[in-house]
């Protein structure tokens, strides 16, 4: 009788654990997403062309940052393009928020107290088709916003001039043919409830904790695992093919197991603050001198000289009816 209860109860943790590893996903997970997503005849490709001069940016689509510049050079952007589909969850309208702070004053070496006259931002937001051949067709322009101006004494200047910060909004419409509805039925994670926040700040470092440590000494599927549902996110929106799946994880994720690398180190969670995006439905850890994120750290190849900063960006949101976090 003791062997038989023995016999059942070693096939049933069997059985458990045969469950837990079904259920987890692997790194060949990741290269099979190509066939767990929707194709198209039609891939609309949306981006922006930004251009700044004399300030400190953030650019935000739906809420969540496309860039976050700190302007410590008096140095601004021409004309560089950022891809939006990333952050285009479905068909409509969508909004872009500005939000301008002082650049830097090249003359005294300090960034200015105040917004200038000639501190401006213009953003392009243009659309383009993918061939059947992986190439992008002609670029239509969809908006072209620049922020606002007045003329006083035959010259043109900003409306903020003077002020600490400018923030405006404007929206465009993307005809995209995928629906995600990962945000749409995520619950809100911001509150003025200080013992809620102070809760969730702790799940939030525990759980960039334990993405440090996977990161540090865990296996790839491990990574892969953590990362699979993002993966798919991101090649349905951008389109991707299953040589481009495979591609984006091998360069992106390798990191600690890659044979050229001579060292890789992610720094402890600290010196962060706890920031919220996408109307509080993601949350995020950000290090209070840079708003990089707070899991960071370097490497070194073996072929180079230099060590390689790297900052893993890291956005977690709680699905419904979910007591977990998870990587967006």
């Amino acid at each position: 009788m003791r062997n038989l209860i023995f016999i059942l109860l070693v096939t049933s943790l069997t059985a458990c654990g045969q469950k837990k590893s079904e259920n987890m996903k692997t790194v060949q997970d990741i290269y099979n997403i190509e066939k767990e997503i929707k194709h198209f005849d039609n891939k609309p490709q949306y981006g922006a062309y930004i251009s700044t001069n004399n300030c400190s940016f953030d650019i935000f689509i739906n809420d969540i940052p496309v860039i976050k510049h700190m302007d410590t050079s008096g140095s601004g952007l021409s004309g560089s393009y950022f891809p939006l589909n990333w952050d285009i969850a479905k068909k409509g309208s969508q909004k872009i928020t500005i939000k301008l702070r002082p650049g830097f004053n090249q003359n005294a070496n300090i960034l200015n107290e105040t917004l200038q006259g000639n501190s401006e931002v213009q953003i392009k937001i243009v659309k383009s088709s993918t061939n059947k051949d992986g190439s992008f067709g002609e670029e239509q322009e969809v908006k072209n916003y620049f922020t606002p101006q007045k003329k006083i004494q035959n010259k043109q200047v900003a409306t903020y001039d003077g002020l600490k910060t400018f923030e405006d909004h404007f929206t465009f419409n993307a005809d995209v043919p995928y629906h995600i509805n990962t945000l749409e039925t995520a619950n809100v994670l911001l509150t003025k409830d200080e013992q809620a926040l102070k809760k969730l700040e702790r799940e939030v470092v525990a759980k960039y904790n334990e993405i440090r440590n996977i990161y540090m000494k865990g296996t790839k599927d491990e990574l892969a695992n953590l990362n699979y549902n993002k993966e798919k996110r991101v090649a349905q929106q951008l389109y991707f093919s299953d040589e481009e799946i495979k591609n984006r994880w091998d360069n992106d994720y390798q990191f600690r197991t890659d044979p050229n690398l001579e060292f890789f180190d992610l720094k402890p969670v600290e010196n962060y603050k706890m920031t919220f995006y996408a109307n509080g439905k993601i949350v995020c850890l950000e290090k209070i001198n840079n708003e990089k994120s707070a899991l960071w750290g370097g490497f070194k190849k073996k072929d180079k000289d230099v060590v390689t900063t790297t900052y893993i960006s890291l956005y977690l949101y709680r699905p419904q009816n979910s007591s977990k976090l998870e990587i967006y």
